[in-house]
Formats: structure tokens, sequence, C-alpha cells
């Protein structure tokens, strides 16, 4: 094999590995998320909402972090529209049980790798909402911009 072909043969293992191996996020999200919200995040009808929702997140801007550590730590309930529809009547638990650090990795994932915007909640956000959790009040007013 010559020289380029070596290249271009470690190029794309590397890449191969690269994509195949999952963020601790995305490990976390299957393990603890999946079940309602769907391995893709795309949701599941009837369960739960689609998470992959990047029009939601880039329109909740410098809120989206409060909005996802207060939904993980708090639960959420009642009318939420979407993408694939209204969903009605479905109660997200608080999920306050699970380890902060692994919320934090959740959330990022969700975020970051999911939807591609930028943002998660800190240790420290997930550490206060587990204490004092948001309201389903107030947070509908913050997915819905304030109103």
């Amino acid at each position: 094999m010559n020289k380029l072909s070596s290249v271009i043969f470690a190029s794309a293992i590397s890449l191969f590995v690269s994509q195949t191996q999952a963020s601790p996020g995305g490990d976390k999200f299957v393990a603890n998320c999946s079940g309602c919200h769907g391995e893709d995040a795309a949701g599941i009808p009837g369960m739960a909402p689609p998470l992959k929702d990047a029009p939601l997140w880039q329109g909740l801007g410098d809120k989206r972090s409060e909005y996802i550590a207060g939904v993980v730590t708090g639960g959420m309930g009642g009318t939420l529209h979407t993408p694939a529809g209204d969903t009605e009547g479905m109660v997200m638990p608080p999920q306050d049980f699970i380890d902060t650090a692994d919320l934090v990795d959740i959330t990022a994932y969700v975020l970051r790798e999911v939807n591609h915007v930028p943002g998660g909640p800190d240790a420290a956000m997930i550490d206060k909402y587990k204490k004092s959790p948001l309201s389903h009040e107030e947070l509908l007013k913050i997915r819905n911009g304030g109103k």
C-alpha cells in the first residue's frame, strides 16, 4: 500500500470509529429517556413528545438551559404543541433521582447533538432545580416565550 492509500485508509477508520462511538450523554439518554422519547429523540406518539425539535430549542434562546433543567428535575405535563402534533394529558415525572452529572450529560446531548444548538445546564443549575423545581406553569411560560 502506498503512502496516500495508507493515509486515506487511516482517515476512513478514524472517521468510522468516531461516528460509531456514542457520547456519554447519548448512552445515558438511551438508558434513561429513550423508553418514552425514542432512541432518536423523535418522540413516541401517545407516550412522549419529540425532543428532536431544533426550532423549539433555537426559539428558547438563552432560556433553553433553564427550560430543559426545569423539565428534567420537575417533570412536565399539560398540552404541548410540537411539530409532530399536540400532546395532551401526558405527564413526564421528575427525573431528579438521576445523578446530577448524568442529567448534565443527557441535557447537553439533547441540545448539542440531537438539536445542534449551544448550551445546556451545568451541575449548579440542575442541583438548584432539584431542590426547588419550577412549576408546570413556569415551564410552560418559558416554553411559550413568556406568555
